[in-house]
């Protein structure tokens, strides 16, 4: 079917209007599109933002709950100096005192070395400095005064063993081994010290 020539002049500035349209519509489409795809982007990128952000977030959660929880032990544990330090001097210190005292106990003792005790947690490790306590005392009451007046001390005795037994004088002789434990940062090795 032929569009007459009078037809035509009467189409031809719709069908323009209508192809400028369509051409409008077809970029406005593309655009739109181009813009749909960056912020999905956009959005992939701030939902991987989100999800770093939120995992942070419960990590300082279960440090905070940590803390809360742990906190009250640590407490605790630093005022009976057992973490960072030993105390060695103040056991020497009060065994030498307690001898000059009460010269009959005869307390005569020896500390050995500090060393690590187990495998490190972390960064911190549990150390024990062994000591071989003997004394002589006349009952058993005594002997519970002696490890009371011990555990007073900074740091941590944990007796390992006591043996007790009659003396020719009546009186009761006591050996005791007792692990001094405190808990401090890995210690490095010698050698890396030394360099």
């Amino acid at each position: 079917m032929k569009i007459a020539g009078q037809a035509w002049q009467f189409i031809r500035h719709d069908l323009i209007l209508s192809g400028a349209a369509l051409v409008c519509a077809l970029l406005f489409i593309g655009l739109a599109q181009t813009y749909l795809g960056y912020m999905q982007a956009e959005q992939l990128v701030l939902r991987s933002h989100l999800q770093s952000l939120t995992l942070q977030a419960d990590a300082q959660e279960t440090a905070w709950n940590n803390a809360v929880q742990y906190g009250a032990l640590y407490q605790r544990l630093s005022r009976q100096g057992i973490i960072n330090v030993e105390h060695r001097l103040d056991w020497i210190e009060y065994l030498t005192e307690l001898n000059r005292e009460v010269p009959q106990l005869k307390i005569a003792f020896r500390l050995e070395p500090q060393r690590p005790l187990s495998a490190a947690v972390e960064n911190v490790q549990l150390y024990g400095s062994k000591m071989q306590l003997n004394f002589e005392i006349k009952n058993e009451e005594v002997f519970s005064d002696v490890l009371a007046g011990l555990q007073q001390l900074a740091g941590w005795p944990a007796p390992e063993q006591c043996v007790l037994a009659r003396s020719e004088e009546a009186r009761i002789k006591v050996a005791c081994d007792i692990e001094w434990l405190s808990i401090g940062p890995i210690a490095q090795p010698v050698a890396e010290v030394a360099q």
